[in-house]
Formats: C-alpha cells, sequence, structure tokens
C-alpha cells in the first residue's frame, strides 16, 4: 500500500518565512503613501453618545481581571441601552487622537496601525433596528450595512456555534484590513494582526464589566462563509475574530 504523502507544517513555515531576515522592502519603506485609517463609508448613520457622558460601574482593576469569564448563555428578557453598546465600541476601537493621519485608540496596535474595522451584529440593542452596522471610529458614528431580522442568522450559521451570536445582544465581529499593517511590516504583519485582535478582545471583556455585561470571544468559524455573508474578498479584508455580548 503506498505511503501516504505527510501535508506540510503549514505554521512553521509561516513563522519562518516570516523572520524579519526574510522580509522584502515595504511599503513604507518605498515611501509610498500609507493606507486610509478607515475604510470610506457613504450612507446612513446614527449618531452615539459621547463616551464621557456615559456612566459605568467602577470596578477595581485586579477584580476585574480577576473577575473575567467567558459567558456562553444570555438572558433572553433583557437588552443592552445604546450607551452600554457605544461604551464597547469606545473600549475596543475609540480614537483618543489623530495626528498626521494616525490614530491612537483605547488598544494597543503594532506600529499604531489600527488595521480592524468593527462590524456588529445588532439583535436586542435599545434604539436600533436588528441587522449589520458597523463602527466609524473617526467620527465615532455608526453606519448602518443592512437593515434585517435575517443578517444574524445568516452570519452565526458560518460559525461553529451559531447560539453564541443567535442569544447575543450584539456581537463584534473585527475585520482585518491587510494593507494598513503590511505596509510598514510586510508579511510579518500578519502576525501582528492576531496579536492585536487579543488586545481588542480582552478589552471587550474589561469594558463589558465596566457595564454589566457579559462576553464569549472566538474565532471559530467558516472563513469563506463568514467572509461572504459580509462582503469581504478574504484576502485584503477578512474577519479575525468576534465577541458576543449580553447579560
Amino acid at each position: 500500500m503506498a505511503k501516504r504523502k505527510k501535508r506540510p507544517a503549514i505554521g512553521p513555515e509561516f513563522m519562518r518565512r516570516t523572520h524579519f531576515k526574510n522580509m522584502e522592502p515595504t511599503g513604507q519603506a518605498r515611501r509610498e503613501p500609507p493606507p486610509m485609517p478607515e475604510l470610506h463609508y457613504q450612507g446612513e448613520t446614527v449618531d452615539l453618545p459621547n463616551p464621557a457622558d456615559i456612566e459605568t460601574t467602577a470596578i477595581d482593576l485586579k477584580k476585574a481581571i480577576n473577575e473575567r469569564r467567558s459567558e456562553r448563555v444570555f438572558l433572553e428578557e433583557s437588552s443592552m441601552t445604546l450607551d452600554e453598546l457605544t461604551y464597547l465600541c469606545w473600549a475596543t476601537q475609540g480614537v483618543k487622537e489623530f495626528e498626521q493621519g494616525e490614530t491612537f485608540r483605547t488598544v494597543p496596535s503594532a506600529g499604531a496601525r489600527h488595521a480592524f474595522e468593527t462590524y456588529i451584529v445588532v439583535n436586542n440593542v435599545e434604539g436600533l433596528d436588528k441587522g449589520l452596522y458597523r463602527y466609524l471610529a473617526l467620527g465615532h458614528k455608526l453606519g448602518v450595512l443592512e437593515r434585517s431580522e435575517e443578517i444574524g442568522d445568516q452570519i452565526a450559521n458560518t460559525t461553529l456555534q451559531p447560539e453564541l451570536i443567535q442569544m447575543s445582544y450584539a456581537t463584534f465581529i473585527w475585520i482585518a484590513v491587510t494593507a494598513r499593517m503590511t505596509w510598514r511590516y510586510g508579511d510579518r504583519g500578519y502576525r501582528y494582526l492576531h496579536l492585536d485582535a487579543g488586545h481588542v478582545g480582552q478589552n471587550l471583556y474589561l469594558g463589558a464589566m465596566a457595564v454589566n455585561c457579559q462576553v464569549c470571544t472566538s474565532a471559530a468559524f467558516n472563513d469563506d462563509d463568514l467572509n461572504r455573508a459580509l462582503k469581504l474578498d478574504g484576502v485584503d479584508h477578512f474577519a479575525i475574530y468576534f465577541g458576543s455580548v449580553g447579560k
């Protein structure tokens, strides 16, 4: 019987090929202009409250870290307020400063590249219709991508745990815009995209505690299906991580 050919180990090969010594000159090194810090949006928007005016629960950092956990079951009879959703948008991608084309936000990012866009599946948020939205961080608004009763289920069914999204009040889906990171770091920037996703997810957990919500983050989804549902090409723009929020 013929021996089965061993599949090449992709992970170690990716790590080897993204060593600094293997990098080609980047767009920044070639003096190319950097990508814009936010994807263009033209359409209906929803104004959000000023984060400074939102009341939050004071919580000791030690207590927040100690009590942080993933919650996979949410109350059906409750909901989120727009203030609570807004605070989580700000905690995960809020812009604190904008200087010379770069944003400085509430989360760390390699080289301040901040290569994510935030899509939000809204199921149960007071004052918002069910549907798919995008957080427009530079203007601190929501862009309305699709008002729909079905979009949440469509997106949920691309994941390995659809109930997380179906039961959530809102689910944050972070979309990688690769050019923002690779302009400075080349292919090594793909490493940093995943590191940055972790920073954002942790801020979602800690921010949720301040507005009495719970979270479960996950990357368990069928990439092609989720990218297709979000109308992403899966190469230049692709889903990297999501976090479901409820109470």
